[in-house]
């Protein structure tokens, strides 16, 4: 769950200018600047940032810590369990106990999982259209996100996303790997919430959650919080023109087909009132979800697909509630 994260450890006790775990790179507005590499070596390049201003006594760590622990290439998540040894690891190597580790505060937080799905990511995003009423952006067919005012929803395809981000030499060996999962139906779809800072947990209902103890007390709590946010996401396959519509939802559902959802919203947007824009909205997304061509990929497909590795995840996470999961996802 826990990804990229911003930690913030104060009244700092440790000593990091002769720790031999970690690589200085000089200093910056007047922090020392660290480099904590993982397990993999150096030249992998998968490291903690480590920013630590000697007068105030504070540390700030930065990046990746699920690519810290579990490898570059890893296409695994931070369970409850391994989030815990994680933390812990990094506490042993900056030289302080896990009780003070565990009072660091945080800022910028991802909350993400690693989901398979049934077809390719690049057929997914370009269907995925609507998030709550944040805006929506796309970069070609392996990326699509949403951007709010306190957090954001990022999703795209991992195995695109690993090769772009790694050295070139690992490539060609990497690409035939990812291919042959890929001809085996493993399709990796990464789904990320970005938040920006303690409201966004406010805001969510999380507001208990507010130092790295909080998470680790919490963990299974960020999966609550996951499937009830993946649940407002709406895609959009091809609509079955039914005797069943009204005249209106078949007015819609025909321009819906014509021009796309983005185009519709902007449209309405545009040319309504804020109500009755977004009324008309709604009843564009009740029509998708009521007659969204059933045989065909649409968002109970989707949800399908996530419940499915969820139920992979309680292997390792055993106390995950997948009655619950369920209920999140398919609450509306």
């Amino acid at each position: 769950m826990i990804d990229n994260i911003k930690i913030t450890l104060r009244k700092f006790k440790g000593y990091l200018s002769d720790n031999p775990n970690l690589e200085s790179h000089g200093k910056s507005f007047g922090s020392e600047i660290y480099r904590l590499y993982n397990h993999e070596g150096e030249d992998k390049g998968i490291y903690l940032l480590l920013k630590y201003n000697p007068e105030k006594k504070v540390l700030k760590i930065e990046n990746s810590i699920r690519k810290w622990y579990l490898g570059g290439f890893s296409l695994l998540d931070l369970t409850e369990k391994s989030a815990n040894r994680a933390f812990e690891k990094i506490s042993n190597k900056i030289g302080i106990t896990m009780d003070e580790f565990r009072k660091a505060t945080f800022t910028q937080c991802e909350i993400g999982l690693n989901i398979r799905t049934r077809i390719p990511v690049g057929d997914i995003v370009p269907m995925i259209v609507r998030y709550s009423t944040f805006k929506r952006y796309q970069f070609a067919c392996e990326t699509v996100g949403f951007k709010g005012t306190d957090l954001s929803l990022k999703m795209y395809d991992k195995c695109e996303e690993l090769l772009e981000h790694n050295k070139k030499y690992d490539k060609e060996a990497k690409r035939k790997a990812f291919d042959a999962l890929a001809d085996r139906n493993y399709n990796f779809f990464r789904i990320e919430f970005n938040m920006f800072d303690k409201q966004s947990f406010v805001n969510k209902d999380l507001s208990h959650i507010k130092n790295i103890g909080h998470i680790l007390d919490n963990y299974l709590e960020l999966y609550n919080f996951w499937t009830k946010e993946m649940s407002r996401v709406v895609l959009l396959n091809k609509l079955v023109m039914s005797k069943e519509m009204t005249p209106k939802q078949y007015v819609i559902a025909r321009v819906l087909e014509i021009d796309g959802f983005a185009s519709f919203e902007r449209n309405c947007i545009k040319r309504g009132k804020g109500n009755v824009s977004s009324r008309i909205i709604n009843e564009a997304i009740e029509i998708i979800q009521c007659f969204g061509n059933p045989t065909r990929y649409n968002t109970n497909k989707f949800k399908l697909d996530i419940l499915k590795n969820l139920k992979r995840i309680k292997r390792k996470e055993g106390a995950l509630d997948i009655n619950l999961m369920n209920q999140n996802l398919f609450s509306s």
